[in-house]
């Protein structure tokens, strides 16, 4: 019975039906007292965990919002430091261009002062391969102008592509500006790099002047008549020397007259075949040909970037024509990579 009614061995039990009311009052206030300590205490758990879980959500949204700033910040300092660089290459193109013409103008006054010094006009020629370089530096004077004053229109660039974020629309924005500067840059590069090999050619054809090229006969090869004489050091075939005419004593002033006129004219002769032996050789063939050479070579790479742009329009062409039947035939589909 007292365990009916939750009462200990020591409280006595009810005697009537008010107590027993009593009891069971005191027994609901008990237990909703309980409920409410325990609902209580679910409550500050609860409370303390949400509080532990938004403090942890806080925590996590202020480290992403410091990753997305960090991100956003390097992401900006690169892109600036590319548009800086690609920018600056504008500069550095034309102060390359302009290196070049100074680089090519200087030497070029350093070169006709050592012709002034070395070369006369009537005692020391200069020799038709002194204008070698001059005709090299001046293509590459000439070039590197091009590059800065024949302005040309460039290719088009395309829009930067769409993005789904700020950072992927900042590095489309950064790659579309580095293309636009590299258009202007690079749209007129080919005259730069001839320039160059200009400039190239010209420092090394400085010495042909001052070199002598050697003679198409060597010394041993030369062979003489049988009434000349062969000299040792220039290979020359000289004119023997006069013998003293015989006569009497009625004709010695005319022989004497005689002998001396025939060892002028042998004198003569011999200085003459000596000069004709050590004269330098005719170099305008080996001229002109080194200057076609040089100029092919000055102009390759601009032919070569010609042959690039067009490159993949004679592909197609031949891919869509009487060539692309042609190269089906024929096996140029190697070639041209159709079929």
């Amino acid at each position: 019975m007292r365990a009916r009614y939750g009462l200990n061995s020591s409280l006595p039990m009810p005697r009537n039906k008010d107590e027993k009311a009593a009891v069971f009052a005191a027994r609901i206030t008990l237990a909703t007292q309980r409920d409410e300590s325990a609902r209580a205490a679910d409550q500050s758990r609860l409370e303390a965990a949400l509080s532990e879980l938004a403090a942890a959500e806080a925590a996590d949204r202020a480290e992403a919002k410091a990753e997305l700033d960090a991100d956003r910040a390097s992401s900006a300092a690169f892109n600036d430091a590319v548009m800086t660089v690609a920018k600056g290459g504008i500069d550095r193109a034309r102060a390359s261009s302009e290196f070049v013409q100074k680089a090519a103008t200087a030497i070029f006054a350093l070169y006709t002062g050592a012709l002034t010094l070395a070369f006369s006009v009537t005692n020391n020629p200069l020799p038709a391969r002194g204008i070698l370089p001059s005709l090299f530096l001046g293509f590459a004077v000439l070039l590197a102008t091009a590059y800065l004053a024949f302005l040309t229109k460039g290719d088009r660039v395309k829009d930067p592509a769409d993005a789904s974020g700020t950072l992927q629309a900042q590095l489309n924005r950064s790659r579309t500006f580095v293309q636009w500067t590299n258009t202007s840059v690079l749209n007129r590069a080919p005259l730069l790099r001839c320039a160059v090999v200009a400039l190239g050619i010209g420092v090394v054809s400085l010495p042909a002047p001052f070199l002598t090229p050697p003679s198409h006969h060597a010394v041993a090869d030369v062979v003489c008549a049988a009434d000349q004489q062969k000299d040792p050091t220039t290979g020359a075939c000289l004119a023997a020397w006069p013998t003293i005419p015989t006569g009497n004593a009625a004709d010695a002033t005319l022989r004497q007259k005689l002998f001396e006129a025939q060892l002028a004219e042998v004198t003569a002769s011999r200085a003459a075949a000596r000069t004709g032996a050590t004269a330098p050789p005719d170099d305008t063939g080996w001229v002109v040909g080194t200057a076609v050479v040089g100029v092919l070579l000055i102009f390759l790479p601009l032919i070569l970037a010609g042959l690039r742009r067009a490159g993949p329009k004679i592909k197609d062409s031949a891919s869509s024509g009487f060539l692309g039947s042609l190269a089906s035939l024929t096996g140029l589909n190697t070639l041209f990579k159709t079929g």
